[in-house]
């Protein structure tokens, strides 16, 4: 996918026009692209739409209206876009009882170097953003990103069955992609 450039990003009375329409569509885009993993892991699958929607909240809820803030946003989510042969996915967990959430961080260390993609029987494991664990604490927010490799691509292709996964022994489990997030990230891979 070709990266987010300055000039896609909309003005403050621009993109005031538009968000109403934009968010129902990105809406039902990140419907299409969520896949819960089990009752507290989700995963998000990003493009190119769901980075610049980020990116016009972000400047929309901070009324950015200077070009250096508004880089520095397009600096920190346009990596979100994913490159040729990639998937990138923000990884959340979401348990809103605060008291168990405490409970549970510590045990999800290192969760974002659990999560894999199974391509038929081809593990492709994602790389997670460095930082946002600790020895005794992980964040509730990751960014993974997966490099697949050309057997996995020409499997995808020719209809081999998909599915995501975590291999951290406390929150271990594997989900079957459904069709129409098979379909998004496919597409994702063409271009």
């Amino acid at each position: 996918m070709k990266p987010l450039q300055f000039d896609e990003i909309l003005d403050l009375v621009q993109y005031e026009k538009r968000r109403k329409a934009v968010r129902e569509e990105l809406i039902a885009l990140k419907a299409r692209r969520r896949l819960p993993l089990n009752g507290y892991l989700t995963l998000l699958f990003e493009n190119r739409r769901t980075a610049w929607y980020q990116i016009q909240e972000m400047v929309r809820a901070e009324r950015m209206v200077e070009e250096e803030a508004i880089r520095g946003e397009l600096a920190a989510y346009g990596p979100l876009v994913p490159g040729p042969g990639e998937w990138k996915a923000t990884l959340f967990i979401e348990i809103p009882d605060e008291a168990r959430l405490k409970e549970m961080l510590p045990r999800l260390v290192g969760v974002e170097q659990s999560v894999y993609a199974k391509v038929a029987d081809l593990l492709v494991p994602a790389a997670g953003e460095e930082g946002r664990s600790r020895e005794d604490y992980t964040s509730t927010v990751h960014y993974l990103m997966w490099s697949l490799p050309d057997a996995a691509l020409e499997a995808l292709r020719a209809g081999a069955p998909l599915s995501f996964g975590s291999s951290l022994p406390y929150s271990a489990c594997e989900v079957t992609a459904p069709a129409t997030l098979r379909e998004e990230l496919l597409s994702d891979l063409s271009g």
